[in-house]
């Protein structure tokens, strides 16, 4: 064979494998971009909620969403435990002062509230009440519970094991990276 036509198969092989390369670059970046693209589920709890992500001052939590009213309500009522790195975020349309109780809890847990931006306005550790009696009335019960209160504002409110404000330094002030317009797309229309 001559010295050019070697050169010249020796070129077009050279551009072969440039293409091929340069489709299988393409065909893997457009894979990721479809999966970026399209929309997941979001992962549900065992309880059925959806879950959202939130930092809380460096550590990861997937906070189960409470954002109706039936989900608000029975909130972490009846869990005998609230995982590490677990917890509830509720949500709300808007900003309000706000009034969480323990009822139907068995167990202590920490309470955060926060206002439309993220930034924390009070918190406390809820401790655990004696449950309803078998012939308590339920007015009689629900007029017992110490009520947690928000102060003006309180738009998201999360709800995680207790001793987590402490450990974590969550007090009035701090800023929480939310992503609001996320959490309130769980909203019922």
């Amino acid at each position: 064979m001559k010295k050019a036509t070697m050169i010249r198969i020796g070129l077009l092989a050279l551009v072969i494998v440039g293409l091929g390369g340069l489709a299988y670059a393409t065909n893997r970046s457009g894979e990721g971009s479809a999966a970026a693209q399209s929309k997941t589920p979001p992962v549900k709890a065992k309880s059925g909620l959806p879950i959202e992500q939130v930092t809380l001052q460096g550590k990861l939590f997937n906070l189960e969403v409470a954002a109706n009213t039936a989900d608000i309500a029975r909130g972490l009522s009846k869990r005998e435990e609230i995982p590490a790195n677990t917890g509830m975020i509720f949500v709300f349309p808007a900003g309000n002062e706000r009034s969480f109780w323990m009822i139907d809890c068995v167990i202590d847990m920490d309470i955060a509230y926060l206002g439309p931006d993220g930034t924390v306005l009070s918190v406390y550790t809820m401790k655990k009440e004696p449950l309803r009696g078998e012939r308590e009335p339920v007015a009689d019960y629900e007029a017992r519970l110490k009520r947690y209160l928000s102060g003006p504002g309180a738009q998201f409110v999360i709800e995680t094991p207790a001793g987590t404000n402490d450990a974590l330094k969550i007090k009035p002030g701090v800023k929480i990276a939310i992503n609001r317009k996320n959490l309130l797309s769980h909203l019922p229309r």
